[in-house]
């Protein structure tokens, strides 16, 4: 296994960093997007409260400005961030393909190690589990996922591999819908080589 290692570690050390800064971009611009929405809300519902309640007209008055300091103010940023993270939704469902498989491509690396050094899957070891699934299963069925999804008509082994899999996160019964090799990465913690080396360095076999 080290002597595969050695050779796929500059395309996996190349890989993983754009997986998981593409992630964390979309994730903070999102976050950016739902605070202004949130401040937008609490701004009307502040000054609505005001209008309905209001005892006599300054009172309503105040409201009326308070609605409309919320449109210029709150709602403004929350639509602008709106578009923004629009724009970045935008372009990365353009590059969602892309990836897509090279998440798919790291289950590949992965997949393809363990069967050059321990042959069939019935032969490889487990690793060690998440929830009841071992990794060496994930590994072969999230492969198998990334690559057939869009064929409609997942094997038994992906069934059984992925709806166990959704009882850890329920993302993963979704595996009909999309290629769902990036979930998989993320749930195996692969965020640096080291831990994608670890995990195949931990099967035993040198």
């Amino acid at each position: 296994m080290s002597d595969y290692l050695r050779e796929i570690k500059y395309a996996v050390e190349h890989v993983m960093p754009t997986l998981w800064h593409e992630r964390s971009e979309l994730r903070d611009l999102e976050e950016q997007a739902e605070a202004a929405a949130a401040r937008a809300r609490h701004e009307y519902a502040q000054a609505n409260f005001i209008m309905l309640n209001a005892e006599d007209p300054d009172d309503f008055m105040m409201g009326v400005g308070q609605h409309w300091g919320s449109y210029w103010g709150p709602d403004k940023d929350a639509h602008y961030l709106s578009q923004d993270a629009d724009q970045i939704r935008a372009r990365i469902a353009t590059r969602a393909f892309s990836t897509s498989a090279l998440a798919g491509a790291l289950l590949q690396y992965a997949k393809q190690g363990m069967s050059a050094v321990y042959g069939k899957p019935g032969n490889w070891p487990e690793v060690r589990k998440i929830g009841d699934v071992a990794l060496s299963v994930i590994i072969r069925h999230g492969r198998n996922q990334a690559m057939h999804w869009e064929e409609g008509n997942p094997n038994s082994g992906i069934v059984e591999c992925f709806d166990t899999l959704a009882q850890v996160d329920p993302v993963f019964s979704k595996y009909r819908e999309r290629s769902l090799a990036m979930e998989v990465v993320e749930l195996l913690g692969w965020k640096e080589y080291a831990d994608f080396e670890r995990d195949l360095l931990g099967t035993g076999e040198e």
